[in-house]
Formats: C-alpha cells, sequence, structure tokens
C-alpha cells in the first residue's frame, strides 16, 4: 500500500469515526431529551396539585407523556435499525428495499424525525394543558 492510499484509507476512517460519533450524540440526545420531558412534566403535574395557580387538563398532559414515550420508542428503532444494517453490512448485504445510500438513509433517519417530531407535539400538549387560573 503506498502513502496516499494509505492516507486515502485513514481519512474514510476519520470520517467514519465522526458519522458514527454524531448518530450516537443523536441518540443520546433524543433519549435524554424525551425522557427528561417525561420527569419533568411528572414533576410538574405533582408540585401543581399542591398550589392554586395553575389548572392542569389531565388529558392533554397525558397524551403529551405518551408522545414522549412514543418518541423515546422511535429512537430505539432507529438504534435498532442501525444495528441490523450494520449486521447486514458485515454479511455483504443491506436493508430490504435499499437500492442506494438515499434510501439506507431514510430507513435510519425516518424514525429520529419521527422521534424529535413526536418531542414537539407532546411538548405542544404539555403547554396546551396547563392554564392559568
Amino acid at each position: 500500500m503506498n502513502d496516499t492510499e494509505a492516507l486515502a484509507t485513514e481519512a474514510f476512517k476519520a470520517r467514519i469515526e465522526v458519522i458514527r460519533e454524531i448518530g450516537f450524540m443523536g441518540y443520546k440526545f433524543l433519549i435524554t431529551l424525551n425522557s427528561g420531558a417525561f420527569v419533568v412534566l411528572l414533576t410538574f403535574v405533582g408540585t401543581v396539585q399542591e398550589t392554586d395557580y395553575f389548572a392542569l387538563d389531565l388529558s392533554k398532559l397525558k397524551v403529551a407523556m405518551s408522545l414522549f414515550l412514543a418518541a423515546i420508542a422511535m429512537t430505539f428503532v432507529s438504534m435498532a435499525i442501525a444495528y441490523i444494517s450494520a449486521q447486514f453490512s458485515l454479511l455483504g448485504k443491506s436493508l430490504p428495499r435499499v437500492k442506494n445510500d438515499v434510501s439506507h438513509m431514510a430507513w435510519l433517519l425516518l424514525p429520529v424525525l419521527v422521534s424529535f417530531l413526536l418531542f414537539l407535539v407532546g411538548s405542544a400538549y404539555a403547554i396546551w394543558g396547563i392554564h392559568e387560573f
């Protein structure tokens, strides 16, 4: 292997490592964001019930909590797809219906995007479920 090939190989390994780290950071972010929102909402509900400053619409807060849990589940779905994709790659295969890099990225990113959208909708429901007296 000459110097140019060695440099190209090292650059490729570095790009793979950056992609891997960004992926891990994204998964950690989504799980922390949604689980934190769930816990904060639980804590807030417990605190607000002891005061007379806010009225709570518990049905909207239940929807918000359900959406936060669904967002965590979608993050785990994405992680499972990434794991399965890596295992297929070791076998020289690809995910079903993956014809190119774009469809492969769709398999990996769609659950992540859904997870973040579920967080946003859950946050909106949490806000709508809290009213001042």
